[in-house]
């Protein structure tokens, strides 16, 4: 689980620890992690997002109670930091004679007299939101052919903004060679505006590779099937291949047998390090022809007659 979703590493308490604790451990993350603390700082505005969120969730006991029940799940889309003023005030009210303005002046009681990342208090209308907000992060599915993540290509990505008016946004982007199906690409700035001059979310495209009739990927390598005829495989020839980089010559061994492999070096796709690529592996498959012929029944029946075998001997294959 990631320090995100597990809101205990989050604030760096154990799973026992007391509501006092969470209280302390989250006042010194606050102050150091605070937006006026940290002015312009993309990480540490991620992190006091992170550790918010975790204590919006285990400073409260019951909202605790479920997330150690059931996970962080059921939390992932209702938290925003711009109501969060609200969630803590909720949770102090009651025990110090205050209301939902001094409930700000306890938020700024916890962070040690920093001051609410959220401004002041504006009476009778409740908080005053003044402090950047970030723009929250969106996700596109992106489908590529397997040339197309092997070897890279530029793309013109089309998505719609939560709530941000009927219209849809376009940018291009490259996709770097090599991205694998599954995978996730984070393009900085590219998400939801944000709220009173904070930075922009991020956009994360969401790779799906979609199948390819002839290459099978697997880890660093391509994988194919080439049929070839009896007489290539029995007596050796140069056959054709194909390859993402177009069709290469290669020669075939005498006596080669269906399903033995040949490989390409080089052929495959960029490896995870980006050092190179794997090779292209190539699976023989002897064919007959579509159809036998009286003349190509009698070579064959000269073959049986002249040079009878058994494929299946000593391959563990019994026949009752």
């Amino acid at each position: 689980m990631s320090r995100r979703n597990d809101y205990y590493a989050a604030l760096g308490v154990s799973k026992g620890a007391s509501q006092e604790e969470i209280k302390r451990a989250y006042r010194k993350l606050a102050r150091k992690h605070h937006p006026d603390v940290n002015p312009g700082d993309a990480k540490s505005e991620e992190r006091f997002k992170e550790i918010s969120e975790a204590y919006h969730v285990l400073g409260d006991e019951e909202r605790r109670a479920k997330y150690d029940q059931v996970g962080p799940e059921v939390f992932a889309q209702e938290f925003d930091l711009s109501d969060f003023a609200q969630q803590f005030g909720r949770f102090f009210r009651g025990g110090h004679g205050r209301g939902a303005t001094g409930n700000f002046g306890m938020f700024e009681d916890l962070l040690g007299g920093l001051g609410s990342p959220f401004g002041s208090s504006s009476g009778r209308g409740g908080p005053r939101m003044t402090s950047p907000r970030a723009g929250r992060d969106i996700s596109v599915q992106v489908h590529l052919s397997l040339p197309e993540a092997v070897n890279g290509v530029e793309r013109t990505i089309s998505f719609r903004r939560a709530g941000g008016g009927s219209g849809v946004e376009r940018t291009r982007v490259r996709i770097p060679a090599g991205v694998r199906d599954g995978s996730k690409i984070r393009l900085r700035g590219k998400g939801e505006p944000g709220a009173r001059g904070g930075p922009r979310g991020d956009l994360y495209l969401e790779v799906k590779v979609l199948p390819h009739p002839v290459f099978k990927w697997v880890g660093d390598d391509l994988h194919a099937s080439v049929p070839v005829a009896v007489y290539e495989a029995a007596l050796g020839s140069e056959i054709t291949v194909p390859t993402l980089d177009g069709a290469a010559t290669i020669r075939l061994p005498a006596g080669t047998r269906s399903g033995q492999r040949l490989r390409l070096t080089g052929k495959g796709a960029p490896d995870r390090g980006g050092r190179g690529r794997g090779d292209l592996l190539v699976t023989i498959s002897i064919e007959l022809p579509d159809t036998i012929d009286p003349e190509l029944a009698e070579i064959f029946d000269q073959i049986r007659d002249r040079h009878p075998y058994d494929p299946r001997k000593g391959r563990g294959v019994k026949l009752k």
